[in-house]
């Protein structure tokens, strides 16, 4: 009889016991999962606006290493074809610098795709001084580029640009 009433007494203890156990584990894990969406949630309220300024950045990135309107910023009538060829390279290399800093908002491949962008249009700007008599002025050099450009599909700034929009809304 004593044996009846330990396993009597031991039964429900222990039924009571895992019961309890599994409301207090599946308790706790509706307060982890609760903490980790909030804390994801105010990550991204942070950091969204943050995101949102990087990509408007990296647009105007593309549109100032845009090999026509660099023409346009920087060509003067007395400019030599080498002084336009400098000034426009040294204007994309300092648009690139002063917005290196975006990286850390964007994603690796897209910052990727804006590397490769400048080097292209940096390699057209180089290009189109070739063939071009060494006492040039900015307009010949000027036309050269543009003619360059313009048998390109698609400049690298407009690639570079679109990847930018693309990646933009995948964070809307």
């Amino acid at each position: 009889m004593t044996w009846q009433l330990i396993l009597g007494l031991t039964i429900p203890s222990v039924v009571v016991l895992v019961a309890v156990y599994l409301m207090f584990k599946q308790y706790f894990q509706h307060q982890l999962q609760s903490q980790l969406f909030n804390s994801r949630r105010e990550k991204t309220q942070t950091t969204l606006p943050l995101r949102l300024q990087a990509y408007e950045r990296l647009i105007m990135l593309c549109e100032r290493i845009d090999l026509t309107e660099l023409i346009l910023r920087l060509k003067t009538p007395e400019t030599s074809a080498g002084a336009l060829k400098a000034a426009l390279l040294i204007a994309i290399q300092h648009e690139y610098e002063h917005n290196l800093t975006q990286q850390l908002y964007v994603s690796e491949e897209l910052w990727n795709i804006l590397i490769v962008a400048k080097n292209k249009t940096m390699d057209l700007i180089m290009l189109a001084g070739h063939g071009l008599n060494e006492n040039a002025n900015a307009d010949e050099y000027a036309q050269n580029l543009i003619r360059m450009a313009s048998e390109e599909t698609s400049l690298p700034s407009q690639i570079a640009k679109q990847a930018v929009k693309t990646e933009s809304g995948l964070w809307l």
